[in-house]
């Protein structure tokens, strides 16, 4: 580790520490996490090894029925907390002009709840849940913008029996699909727009006839650089947001009839600030528009840095 890194390294420390905790939120029947894309949401970054670790917090106080109407739910009060060490690597190896990268996220959750049950609404110790693993990810850099595209998948990891309160995993497989891109808006790049698609497919649960609807989610950032030369802390200021539409069925004879009968939605915008060069994010997010979904307000750090 360089002596610039050690330094980065311990001031996102001192800056995060306390905030490397994370959020499922939403619809937290999916397993998607929302908001972890923003701004240059498709640039990939140069060929190297990086490390790292993801998180935030979640805060759902509301419960949205299917027309988006408020549901009385005994004052609900459900934190979801998730952190995630990472890994990636980006190789010199070339497919269609890409560059050929691969990366790995070994997450832990308090709780991961099948909504719309709820049946837990406090915390039941932190435990490992569904990893994230991107075996296949090609990323391209244009003179005026990037381009990610990147399948990963989800093993049913984690605790889960049907019907407990302290499940950790949501006893499913799922496989992504994703294509990201950043726009440049001027010629010296300070400017930019970016945005990621995912789709999901998602599994049967384990020991039960139910498969929940795949999502459809959009993650998007908008805003620029600040800071000059050499300067430690260079990076981006301005706004990022998600869309989340599930749109297939959740079928299944184990499937009550309000989970048949609908399908979930959420958005949620906020400010985003990174810095150290593009090490240290954080975002923070007010959902809104929610439909059979709970909603609040959420929030995501990140920290990765080459080795």
């Amino acid at each position: 580790m360089t002596g610039e890194s050690t330094k980065r390294f311990l001031i996102a420390l001192a800056l995060g520490v306390v905030l490397f905790v994370a959020a499922h939120d939403g619809n937290a029947q999916q397993l998607i996490l929302k908001g972890e894309y923003g701004m240059k949401a498709g640039t990939q970054p140069p060929p190297g090894l990086y490390v790292g670790i993801l998180g935030g917090i979640n805060l759902s106080d509301e419960l949205k029925g299917p027309n988006g109407n408020n549901v009385p739910s005994a004052g609900l009060n459900l934190t979801q907390n998730y952190f995630a060490p990472l890994v990636s690597w980006v190789t010199d190896l070339k497919i269609f002009g890409g560059n050929y990268a691969m990366a790995a996220a070994v997450p832990f959750t308090n709780v991961m709840t099948d909504f719309p049950l709820l049946q837990s609404s406090t915390s039941t110790g932190l435990g490992l849940s569904q990893l994230w693993i991107v075996p296949f990810s090609l990323g391209w850099h244009f003179p005026q913008a990037d381009l990610t595209v990147q399948y990963a998948f989800y093993p049913p990891t984690g605790r889960y029996t049907p019907g407990a309160t302290n499940n950790t995993g949501l006893g499913m497989w799922c496989i992504e699909y994703a294509v990201l891109g950043t726009a440049y808006l001027d010629p010296a790049k300070n400017w930019h727009l970016a945005a990621g698609v995912f789709y999901d497919v998602n599994g049967k649960k384990k020991d039960l006839d139910w498969k929940t609807g795949n999502p459809l989610t959009l993650m998007w950032g908008f805003g620029g650089n600040y800071g000059e030369g050499k300067s430690l802390f260079q990076g981006w200021l301005g706004l990022a947001g998600y869309a989340q539409w599930q749109v297939t069925a959740t079928t299944g004879s184990a499937v009550p009839l309000p989970v048949a009968n609908n399908a979930t939605e959420i958005f949620a915008v906020g400010p985003e600030f990174t810095t150290l060069k593009g090490a240290l994010t954080i975002r923070y997010f007010f959902q809104f528009g929610g439909t059979f979904s709970t909603q609040g307000q959420g929030l995501y750090v990140q920290f990765v840095m080459p080795l």
